[in-house]
């Protein structure tokens, strides 16, 4: 298995674990500590964590095939950065411990981003890259 798959494959595998935990602790433990906005806040963090963390071994399984190591590796950061600052901020704020909402945006940027990249290694790539 190429590095970048590897890596990505781990880091995807663990961001779904954490947002597992995360559904399930703002489900359990803060349905009463949360306002009902805090609460689908919360909720929105955690379905874009399980869709950029799918998103990330996706990638790791196509890597392969689009034959451009360093741009996946880039979407793959990139898409990563964007969980930490979406969703990551989005919990951080949602918790009232810091005021960090405002960097919400960039990480949607950085999904944004990510996918485009992911586009633009699957153009790149030659037909008949990595088998059939």
């Amino acid at each position: 298995m190429p590095t970048v798959s590897r890596v990505l494959l781990i880091i995807g595998s663990l961001s779904l674990l954490a947002a597992n935990q995360l559904s399930a602790l703002g489900f359990h433990a803060l349905d009463k500590v949360l306002t009902a906005d805090q609460q689908e806040a919360w909720h929105w963090a955690a379905q874009q964590q399980f869709y950029h963390s799918l998103g990330l071994i996706l990638l790791a399984l196509l890597a392969p095939r689009l034959g451009n190591p360093k741009l996946v590796a880039w979407a793959g950061g990139i898409m990563t950065l964007g969980l930490l600052l979406f969703s990551g901020t989005i919990y951080v704020n949602s918790l009232g411990l810091a005021p960090v909402g405002q960097l919400a945006p960039f990480g949607g940027g950085s999904f944004m981003l990510a996918w485009l990249l992911v586009a633009i290694a699957a153009f790149r790539a030659k037909p008949g890259t990595g088998g059939t």
